[in-house]
């Protein structure tokens, strides 16, 4: 045996038991560490999947929030244009009321003048 396998025999006494359960107990740790490793490095590769699988929902809600945006602007418009229809309707509808009431009125009488026709041509036409 060689001077440095028994000095730790000599430093601790026991034939090296107490190392034996050392060299073991640090092989588990190792054994641990690259567990936990290989676990980090399988995170960071979701993590990955995942910071990349936002970007995409991010990129299709940015394009779909600018079609949205581009259609309540249409729509903006399209209610702006139907408010200034209505108003010019509403700007025209007085003078529309007054030219229907001269026309009935002009027709009433004209219905009065054709009924006065007709008994003139009743008491006039022979039985």
């Amino acid at each position: 045996m060689s001077a440095a396998e028994s000095w730790p025999r000599y430093r601790w006494g026991g034939g090296g038991e107490a190392v034996l359960r050392a060299r073991a107990e640090a092989a588990g740790y190792r054994r641990l560490l690259r567990a936990r490793a290989a676990e980090v490095e399988a995170l960071r590769g979701a993590v990955g999947a995942l910071h990349r699988q936002l970007e995409g929902l991010r990129d299709r809600r940015s394009g779909e929030l600018a079609k949205y945006q581009e259609r309540v602007a249409e729509l903006e418009r399209e209610i702006g244009e139907a408010e200034a229809e209505m108003a010019r309707c509403l700007r025209e509808y007085p003078a529309l009321l007054r030219l229907r009431m001269a026309l009935e009125a002009e027709i009433a009488a004209y219905r009065e003048m054709l009924e006065g026709e007709e008994l003139r041509l009743g008491c006039l036409a022979p039985p």
